[in-house]
């Protein structure tokens, strides 16, 4: 990828998880799918050297951006990826709540 900027600041819905472990969660007994990324997602942020600062602060934590009714599931779909070279300049990361909104906020 050829990009005239250094570093990078991307967030969004991206309708997809990184580790089905840490950002996916069920209440049924049948094991849903849990939609992970695409392959060129993570060829990408390796390429750009992007991290997911939320991730990178809270290396084990469980905590969920967006709940599906239809499939009673918990996941963390919205995310916020920055250069690595900018991750000492974030002083704080947090998943907020939401009580109207099926997604929760991310402050950074």
């Amino acid at each position: 990828i050829k990009l005239d900027y250094v570093n990078f600041f991307m967030m969004g819905d991206l309708n997809g998880i990184v580790d089905g472990k840490l950002d996916y969660k069920t209440q049924t007994i049948t094991k849903k799918t849990k939609k992970t990324l695409p392959k060129s997602f993570f060829q990408m942020t390796e390429e750009l050297n992007l991290k997911d600062i939320w991730r990178e602060r809270n290396i084990n934590e469980k905590q969920y951006t967006f709940y599906s009714n239809t499939h009673a599931s918990w996941s963390r779909i919205d995310m916020v990826w920055i250069s690595a070279e900018l991750l000492t300049n974030i002083q704080h990361v947090e998943i907020g709540t939401s009580t109207w909104a099926d997604h929760n906020p991310i402050m950074v």
